[in-house]
């Protein structure tokens, strides 16, 4: 195997003799050479949730980072899941378990529960509904879990900070700040009643509704409203479309925002002809490019914006992955504690009640 060639051809094979037994899922931002071999191509909880709805398998290989393989894992071995399979678990790999997260790894468990108790200095956290976005770790899932909170997608964050409001008075959003801070102004709730958590400064917590958390995407903070200007400028007539993560200022400038799933319906339902910047993950904007050839569809910014522990999953990796799967001794297997799971999963299913 000393080509790629080789290595796609080796994936092929062994994908074949493992059959029903296999699951690849790859997320939208993965590089092209990994998501050819992918069983399903999607979103992270979008994939988790079909995975956890796949019978045959009883190997999940997730070629995205490692909160997702830490969702996969905990709706695939749901209670529910298991009793079906009469207790038999999905080992959920990760082809680099180095493979992280930014955004998620900026609200740990500890920091957030050192907010928890500052803000119960203050208020009343029993009206405060916690809420993680899905890009973050089955701790803080378990967390929101534990007091009464829900997660959400950047599909469903204005359902779910609805359903919340009407049950408490304030929300704890985290990890992403842009997400929050950009579904709750599409909602109509006032800047004022919009606030960056400070520890330091936590008065302003009183009058507020929101409470972010200082977090962000690295990928989507390098769109700046300068580069709204500059690719109208370059390609006149263009339609700027870009992710919820990106900064207020830049959703403001663009013409529509939405998931990244949003943004593959939209520009793939769109007319023939059509011009499209889309702000979000550039490799997933170059297979848009690619799979609409009768569209214009380019970077928002002339600087590829690229997922760089998205891109530590490469082909080498995927067929070493599967070669362990394979000899029967699985390697990077991610698995939540059984301790957080429950939790993690009441989290998760709050959310799809109501979303």
């Amino acid at each position: 195997m000393h080509n790629m060639i080789d290595l796609h051809q080796h994936v092929d094979a062994v994908r074949q003799r493992l059959g029903k037994r296999l699951l690849i899922l790859g997320h939208h931002y993965q590089r092209e050479e990994v998501i050819v071999h992918a069983n399903l191509r999607g979103d992270s909880f979008q994939l988790s949730a079909a995975a956890a709805n796949n019978t045959d398998c009883d190997t999940i290989v997730f070629c995205g980072v490692h909160f997702m393989a830490e969702t996969a894992d905990i709706l695939a071995n749901s209670t529910e899941n298991l009793s079906r399979r009469n207790g038999k678990r999905v080992n959920v790999l990760l082809p680099d378990i180095e493979a992280g997260c930014s955004m998620a790894d900026m609200a740990t468990r500890q920091d957030v529960e050192r907010c928890w108790n500052k803000l119960s200095e203050i208020a009343d956290v029993n009206d405060i509904a916690p809420i993680t976005y899905v890009n973050s770790t089955a701790e803080l899932k378990a967390f929101c879990g534990q007091h009464g909170g829900f997660a959400c997608t950047s599909t469903n964050a204005g359902a779910i900070l609805e359903t919340a409001l009407k049950e408490k008075r304030q929300v704890l959003f985290f990890p992403d700040q842009h997400l929050g801070r950009n579904t709750a102004l599409k909602m109509g709730i006032a800047e004022s009643e919009i606030v960056c958590w400070d520890e330091f400064d936590t008065e302003q917590v009183r009058g507020s509704r929101i409470i972010l958390w200082n977090g962000y995407c690295c990928v989507h903070q390098k769109f700046l409203p300068g580069n709204v200007d500059a690719i109208r400028a370059a390609y006149p007539g263009v339609r700027v479309i870009v992710h919820p993560e990106c900064c207020r200022e830049v959703v403001e400038k663009a013409d529509e925002s939405g998931s990244t799933s949003f943004i593959l319906k939209r520009i793939s339902e769109s007319p023939s002809g059509s011009s499209w910047a889309v702000g979000t993950e550039s490799r997933f904007v170059e297979r848009l490019a690619k799979e609409n050839p009768d569209k214009t569809v380019v970077n928002l910014s002339f600087q590829p914006s690229y997922c760089d522990t998205m891109g530590l999953i490469d082909l080498p990796k995927l067929a070493a992955a599967l070669d362990s799967v394979e000899s029967g001794q699985p390697k990077n297997i991610v698995r939540v504690d059984d301790e957080i799971a429950p939790d993690a999963l009441l989290c998760l299913k709050r959310m799809l009640e109501c979303a």
